[in-house]
């Protein structure tokens, strides 16, 4: 856990990467106390974010987005179609390309998740100001674009 007040040595020392595993962690225990109901991992969980927000990504854009295989993508979206969530259709210009879309339970399930999300982002953010809010999920954006390109 992390000690209340660190001296600022051990703030600047202490590498990017753990603070953010620190936030997901907790992310996820917010998550699991919360959705007792939903069997989701967070693995899970990415992938139907990114589904969302991509409308009509394929497989293959889907592993490129995620930095993972194209058999990573398969094994999970079997899994999410397994569960009601996800569902894979032929596109009609490329046979060979598998679009993938939220099922309406993947799409219940991504609004209930996203209501949760919005909630503990108020609460950890509670101290910031709507500016510095925004300008923390700006900075965010632009570490997540410069670790892309990497």
């Amino acid at each position: 856990m992390i000690e209340e007040k660190w001296n600022d040595n051990r703030i600047i020392l202490t590498p990017i990467n753990l603070y953010m595993e620190y936030v997901l962690l907790t992310y996820n225990n917010y998550l699991k106390e919360k959705l007792d109901d939903v069997s989701i991992t967070h693995g899970e969980l990415t992938y139907i974010y990114n589904i969302k927000y991509y409308p009509l990504i394929s497989q293959r854009e889907l592993a490129e987005t995620l930095f993972v295989s194209e058999a990573n993508v398969a094994k999970m979206i079997k899994k999410l179609v397994q569960k009601g969530l996800v569902k894979r259709e032929k596109d009609k210009n490329n046979k060979s390309r598998n679009i993938l879309s939220l099922t309406e339970k993947g799409e219940e399930i991504f609004v209930k998740i996203n209501v949760l999300t919005c909630a503990w982002e108020r609460d950890i953010t509670k101290k910031l100001s709507n500016e510095d809010f925004f300008d923390l999920k700006q900075k965010l954006y632009l570490l997540t674009q410069e670790s892309a390109d990497l």
